[in-house]
């Protein structure tokens, strides 16, 4: 069991986070995937949070994350969000004049879900999986637009 150091406590707090963008658009798609990988990576080593595992399907982002106890998930998810909207749009303003021209990114809701150690093996491959089940679900729906 691999335990996080602060300067009077140890620590092991793994959260399952889930969230959305603005209406549910299916906005994520290549570069902007990969952008906004390394800009939650390094909100996370900003904010003394670490992603353990991270995966962005077209509409939605899965992370697992260790959190420090002084952070509240709430406090967590805003700075995610607030941080990574900023970023995503300034590096690239086409993508939020195509998809987000409202000027918000993300949805007010999310998922968070605190993990033992038996389930993070599980999480981990559900979150790499994710990318493999929309390619099957459209192979399949293609499929059956043929017929």
């Amino acid at each position: 069991m691999e335990l996080n150091r602060a300067e009077h406590h140890l620590y092991r707090l793994e959260y399952h986070l889930v969230w959305t963008p603005k209406y549910r658009c299916k906005a994520f798609k290549k570069p902007y995937t990969d952008t906004l990988k390394q800009i939650l990576i390094k909100i996370a080593y900003d904010y003394d949070m670490a992603v353990l595992e991270i995966e962005i399907p077209i509409d939605h982002v899965h992370m697992l994350v260790s959190i420090p106890p002084h952070t509240s998930i709430s406090d967590a998810i805003r700075t995610f969000k607030s941080i990574s909207a900023k970023e995503i749009f300034k590096r690239h303003p086409e993508f939020e004049q195509e998809y987000f021209w409202g000027g918000k990114l993300w949805s007010p809701s999310y998922y968070a879900e605190t993990i033992g150690r038996v389930n993070e093996l599980a999480i981990k491959k559900y979150i790499r999986d994710q990318l493999k089940k929309e390619e099957r679900l459209k192979k399949r729906i293609k499929q059956l637009k043929l017929f």
